[in-house]
């Protein structure tokens, strides 16, 4: 069944966000197993809100059906599953129509077993690759006006860093983009030692603006880590020295900084001729307390008879607008694979995690009645 809904989720075209066909097929499938289905158009993003049962304790489910575009170089069409040698070929697969064919399929497998004295919810979106403004942070405020209430939320990205299921991210790194400029003189080669070549230190500051340790992490995050993403002087010819130079760099920053402190620490940096822009993108931070952790954390132990690692290494996800609702961690398969040309999913890494995901059901009453007053 698993292989089946993820070949049809991977047939849908769903480059970000043309998730609305997608959005409908997930909707047709929670409503079938007996799910009250919102689905809440924002602009031109489809997203759906989903729940089964009127409990107040509610756990919820979150990911989204868009994809980055497949690009060239592919073996096998990206939007049609190919199956070889045990793994699953198709864009989206690992990240993350793989994860959510998984809990579709638990959710339904658990549902037909038992009747829970919980709520089950799922939250999708299509706008996530871009982490536009009518997805995920749209749904949290619908659901935030209604007084709806989720007691946690698992995301399921790709984000372990080993197997699947052997890592629990319960948080992210901040992300800034700084963009410097460099204006010198624009001349000919020729003229250079009488004009200055503003480009040899350019080239100097941004190398050790590279190279630059920002702090040594924490138990929580790792290092802040800076990356040089662009560098350009927009020069045809060999014959002449461009009046500007600019590079690009992102930073990806724990909690050992604010945006403030760290735009201050860059800006203390600048020669004269040097500017720098910033764009803020996503600040540091923990998603989940630790008993809800814990809680998944032992599923898991039970499930694969291993201990999950718990960090926040990895990129941004919606996981930034769903931790002001609810605590919120985000289980998966390997996110190596992700966004790559062929992207693939293991059939064994999708068995393991619909075995982990309707565990955590399973063992949710009992998560609820040790936390929670009834």
């Amino acid at each position: 069944m698993i292989v089946k809904l993820l070949s049809d989720l991977v047939s849908f075209k769903t480059v970000t966000p043309n998730g609305d066909a997608a959005i409908d097929y997930c909707a047709k499938f929670l409503e079938k197993i007996g799910f009250v289905c919102h689905k809440l158009n924002f602009g031109s993003v489809a997203n759906l809100y989903a729940k089964y049962g009127t409990h107040n304790k509610n756990i919820c489910f979150a990911g989204h059906v868009d994809v980055v575009p497949p690009l060239d170089g592919w073996n096998s069409d990206p939007f049609v599953l190919t199956e070889r040698d045990g793994l699953l070929f198709g864009r989206g697969t690992n990240d993350m129509k793989g994860g959510l064919a998984a809990v579709l399929c638990a959710i339904s497998a658990f549902l037909k077993k038992h009747t829970p004295d919980f709520s089950v919810s799922v939250m999708l979106t299509s706008d996530e690759e871009i982490m536009g403004k009518n997805g995920t942070s749209k749904i949290v405020q619908w659901i935030q006006e209604r007084n709806e209430q989720i007691t946690g939320c698992i995301l399921c990205e790709s984000c372990s860093t080993d197997a699947t299921g052997e890592y629990i991210k319960i948080g992210c790194r901040g992300s800034l983009n700084v963009d410097f400029k460099s204006v010198g003189t624009q001349c000919h080669v020729v003229s250079s030692k009488k004009f200055v070549n503003h480009l040899h230190s350019f080239a100097k500051f941004i190398s050790d603006f590279a190279n630059t340790k920002l702090d040594d992490g924490n138990s929580n995050f790792s290092p802040s880590d800076i990356e040089m993403t662009s560098i350009d002087v927009a020069n045809s010819v060999r014959n002449i020295i461009p009046a500007n130079a600019s590079a690009k760099f992102n930073i990806r920053f724990n909690d050992c900084w604010t945006f403030e402190k760290l735009e201050h620490f860059i800006k203390k940096q600048l020669p004269q001729n040097i500017s720098v822009k910033f764009t803020r993108f996503g600040f540091p931070f923990i998603g989940s307390e630790t008993y809800f952790t814990n809680f998944l954390a032992q599923s898991i132990n039970k499930t694969l008879g291993t201990m999950p690692k718990i960090g926040t290494a990895g990129g941004n996800s919606d996981a930034l607008s769903l931790h002001k609702l609810t605590n919120v961690v985000e289980i998966g398969t390997p996110i190596e694979n992700a966004h790559i040309v062929n992207e693939y999913v293991s059939k064994t890494d999708l068995e393991k995690l619909y075995k982990i995901y309707f565990d955590i059901l399973g063992s949710f009453s009992a998560y609820c009645a040790k936390h929670y007053s009834r």
